[in-house]
């Protein structure tokens, strides 16, 4: 059949390739000038690809929302700076209801100054029930004014992946090439999440966590990944780079509705049967806590880890004593 008018988009001639000589590499690499901003610092250029994966409900949608209105900000996020001028942002979201994102999105924006609750950086575009193809989207995009995205994001991948099985390499490797047609066309990056396999995958390489073929490992310029902690509410965050360093892995805490850096936490994954072991540990040390605080107010965080390490004869961790404090309804905490 012949094409449509929205496949032409992508599926324009290209023309011909060109074939360069080493020394015009060598003197294109001494003008610093040809690089690519950097999207995300150390982590992804303008015109990159990146896929940030999860378990179910671990927060992909949340961390994508912040990514968005990081780079639209020239914020930080999950510890990495993003170009300080700020980019422009346009997030494809195929999961919320837009009056759910709306209510996501604005609480976000209050309770993190840098995000401008009028920047005109970041544009939201509510998709769910719509079946919707990449040549369609470029069609759309092209046609907003004065809007030229320096960065789309897509939520989720399967949203556009659907009859395609996940495990067919064939079918997976054709939809990332339409990504990466994407991209080029529209000259920037591509980000967007996708679910990992069942099961607790602390001993699986944080590359080969995403469910499906093995394509979601090869082809992205940055496979960033979500992966629980130890600690409850925190997430380890991994990554691995075509274009950069790979960075130490990091911790991020899940505080509705922000993710806090916590660069003096160990990146302990958790491991098969700790979540009951976790849970019964947390139960004794809040009931000890209630004992104590049943005896005597006690004023001060340090205070009460000292009280409470005492009691216990443990080594407990700040944010292990705030978990408990936030999550016990018989602890009541009042601010001096």
């Amino acid at each position: 059949s012949p094409p449509t008018a929205y496949s032409i988009a992508i599926d324009d001639p290209l023309p011909p390739p060109k074939f360069l000589s080493l020394s015009f590499m060598i003197t294109m690499d001494q003008d610093r000038s040809t690089l690519p901003n950097q999207i995300i610092e150390g982590v992804l250029y303008k015109g990159s690809k990146m896929i940030i994966s999860g378990s179910s409900k671990a927060g992909k949608t949340l961390s994508l929302l912040h990514l968005g209105l990081a780079v639209a900000n020239g914020e930080p996020w999950l510890g990495h700076n993003t170009h300080k001028e700020g980019s422009k942002v346009i997030y494809l979201d195929f999961e919320l209801k837009p009056r759910m994102a709306a209510k996501r999105i604005a609480e976000m924006v209050r309770v993190n100054p840098g995000y401008d609750p009028n920047n005109d950086n970041f544009l939201y575009c509510g998709l769910r029930g719509q079946s919707r193809t990449l040549e369609d989207l470029v069609h759309h995009i092209e046609d907003l004014e004065d809007h030229r995205p320096d960065l789309v994001i897509v939520d989720p991948f399967y949203k556009l992946a659907t009859g395609a099985d996940e495990n067919d390499a064939g079918a997976i490797g054709e939809i990332v090439n339409r990504m990466e047609k994407f991209s080029e066309r529209l000259d920037c990056s591509f980000v967007y999440a996708h679910h990992f396999s069942k099961g607790n995958k602390s001993d699986t390489d944080h590359i080969d966590r995403a469910s499906g073929s093995g394509v979601f490992a090869r082809d992205p310029d940055a496979i960033l990944t979500l992966t629980p902690h130890e600690e409850e509410d925190h997430l380890v965050l991994e990554a691995t780079l075509r274009d950069f360093p790979t960075p130490s892995p990091q911790v991020v805490e899940f505080s509705w509705p922000n993710f806090i850096h916590k660069p003096d936490m160990e990146p302990k994954l958790r491991k098969p049967g700790q979540t009951k072991a976790k849970k019964d540990r947390l139960n004794k040390l809040s009931d000890a806590l209630v004992e104590l605080l049943k005896i005597n107010s006690i004023m001060g965080l340090n205070n009460l880890k000292i009280k409470l390490e005492e009691k216990t004869g443990e080594e407990i961790h700040p944010d292990t004593i705030r978990n408990i404090i936030k999550k016990d309804e018989n602890i009541i905490v009042q601010k001096r």
